[in-house]
């Protein structure tokens, strides 16, 4: 949803901020004032053209920026694509100059305005508008099939069958290419696997010589101070061995006698054992000293064949194994070229067989579903008085081959449209008006969240959706627009007093002269006077009578009240 949008010199807009709550925010104001304008800023940020005619008179730039909470799901999207998304919020700003030129950042990182349209398709829906086509509620016509029927299941068993399918049929195209140059890569396949084979390396081995070579390298400094320390410790009279046992016998007597001197005793005793310990071990490490030299060769050598692999296969002992074991298995299925290709192309079958047989089922089930959506269409389409307009989800399944094998199965999915009885249903962006495909675009929304009981990820935005309507059909559009903003954002610019007594937040635009210029201002409506005013300015004009007021009170609360539905 979005939780906070900025926009700078948009036409008559210096400078507007807003925060839209959660459920139905709607926008009203005269006509002119710059309702519309807010439509086209979000446009701006879905990634419309931008034009720098938009640019306000005097102004250098034009800029909107949007504060969006958004799914875990819709973070992964915007990771595919290189944006960091690692918190909660994304901020998207967009920008364009006088001289053309512009920049999209999405928290902070640059994306061209193809990337934007991309990113967004997930968390900002527009209705009403044809260049939204084949999406609703942020949704493709498949996605909100499958949501509708509860297909993620078959889904998910769809396009795990397609990938192992796709994985088996890369091995096989790959080995059938490598037979063209064979015998030039089993040649180098043999020289590498010979190479590391007779290395005979072993991840413990490095770590080991690094060890060896540096205490042969350093044999005769270790000899001589190991000896001399073990001298010092425990060698001859004067040793510190010798000093602390003659301490000892001299306290010892009078350890019975005194509590201190008993103390004393018993912390040189310690000493004495762990000086004893310690001349023990300069004595082992004094012994195993030794110089030689060849030895000291023989570990550089090994060394510098463990380097020159690790630079010429991967960096570490570790990827040099590794990669042994992956040009051991290609080896064996070159070497064995036939064999490996029969094993192959049945792996591939059988797998190709499987997702056929996921998605037939997949397919088999979007059309069952179909129906049902399209009765649930036309029941919300009966209840916005367009009873004429019939409805159809139309599951065009293409021939499960390996030419049209995709990971979403084997259906392309429209949903198609006809204006009145009798006519051939066509694409409803075809057909439709800016506020009849709003209408459907509502209804199917209302269909899907009816049976789902799911969220959108995406803001709903609805323009022009009370074009040519009024009275009761108004007011239902309203009651549905309220019913779809209990689980999601919808905004909504209308001109219909019906419509805006259903917002859960209300803005109010308008417009001032100050200094020469006119500019659109834009405030949140906080008490219910306020909003009661502004309903019955709708229903009466600049000049409201006292019916007017009382009918806009009557409204606010049939908005809270039950649902309604529009005379034939």
């Amino acid at each position: 949803m979005i939780t906070y949008l900025k926009v700078r010199n948009l036409a008559i807009v210096e400078e507007l901020a807003i925060e839209p709550g959660v459920g139905l925010n709607v926008l009203t104001g005269e006509t002119g004032a710059g309702k519309s304008l807010l439509i086209d800023s979000l446009e701006f940020l879905r990634g419309a053209r931008g034009s720098t005619e938009m640019i306000r008179a005097g102004a250098d730039r034009m800029t909107a920026e949007a504060v969006f909470d958004v799914p875990r799901a819709v973070h992964d999207a915007l990771d595919e694509i290189g944006v960091d998304a690692a918190e909660v919020e994304v901020i998207v700003k967009r920008e364009i100059g006088t001289n053309g030129r512009g920049r999209v950042l999405i928290n902070g990182s640059p994306l061209s305005v193809r990337e934007l349209g991309i990113a967004m398709d997930s968390f900002l829906e527009i209705h009403g508008q044809h260049e939204s086509h084949g999406r609703v509620a942020g949704q493709g016509y498949r996605e909100l099939l499958d949501d509708y029927g509860d297909h993620a299941a078959l889904a998910a068993a769809t396009r795990d069958a397609h990938a192992e399918w796709n994985q088996a049929a890369g091995q096989l195209r790959e080995l059938t290419d490598a037979q063209r140059d064979r015998t030039l890569r089993l040649d180098l396949l043999r020289y590498q696997i010979d190479e590391i084979s007779a290395a005979k390396i072993d991840p413990a081995e490095e770590e080991s010589l690094r060890g060896e070579r540096s205490m042969l390298a350093n044999a005769r400094q270790l000899a001589e101070a190991t000896s001399g320390a073990f001298a010092l410790v425990d060698d001859d009279e004067s040793s510190a061995l010798a000093q602390l046992s003659r301490a000892l016998h001299l306290v010892e007597p009078l350890a019975g006698e005194i509590a201190d001197i008993a103390t004393i005793s018993a912390e040189l005793t310690d000493a004495i054992y762990r000086l004893q310990e310690t001349s023990r071990g300069l004595s082992r490490l004094s012994d195993s000293v030794r110089h030689d030299p060849a030895r000291l060769e023989e570990i550089e050598d090994r060394l510098v064949t463990i380097e020159r692999l690790k630079k010429k296969y991967g960096g570490s002992v570790e990827a040099v194994l590794a990669h042994l074991g992956a040009i051991q298995d290609e080896f064996e299925r070159l070497s064995d070229y036939e064999t490996s290709i029969d094993k192959l192309q049945r792996i591939e079958e059988q797998r190709f067989a499987a997702w056929r047989k996921a998605a037939e089922g997949l397919s088999a089930a979007r059309k069952k579903s179909a129906r049902k959506f399209e009765s649930a269409i036309q029941t919300e389409l009966n209840d916005l008085a367009m009873e004429r307009t019939t409805v159809k989800v139309a599951v065009d399944a293409a021939d499960p081959s390996r030419d049209h094998a995709a990971a979403h199965g084997i259906d392309r999915i429209e949903i198609l449209i006809a204006p009145n009885r009798g006519e051939e249903p066509k694409p409803m962006q075809r057909i439709a008006s800016g506020g009849e495909l709003s209408r459907i675009q509502l209804a199917i929304a209302a269909a899907l969240f009816k049976a789902s009981n799911k969220a959108a990820a995406a803001t709903l935005v609805f323009d022009e959706i009370d074009a040519g309507i009024g009275g009761r059909v108004a007011e239902v559009v309203g009651r549905k627009l309220q019913e779809l903003a209990a689980g999601n954002q919808v905004i909504c610019v209308t001109h219909l007093p019906q419509i805006a007594s259903f917002g859960t937040t209300h803005f109010f635009v308008w417009k001032e002269d100050a200094a020469g210029h006119t500019r659109a201002r834009i405030r949140k409506l906080e008490s219910e006077d306020e909003r009661v005013n502004e309903v019955a300015r709708m229903l009466g004009g600049e000049s409201i009578p006292p019916s007017a007021v009382m009918h806009a009170r009557e409204l606010l609360e049939g908005a809270r009240g039950r649902p309604a539905k529009a005379r034939r």
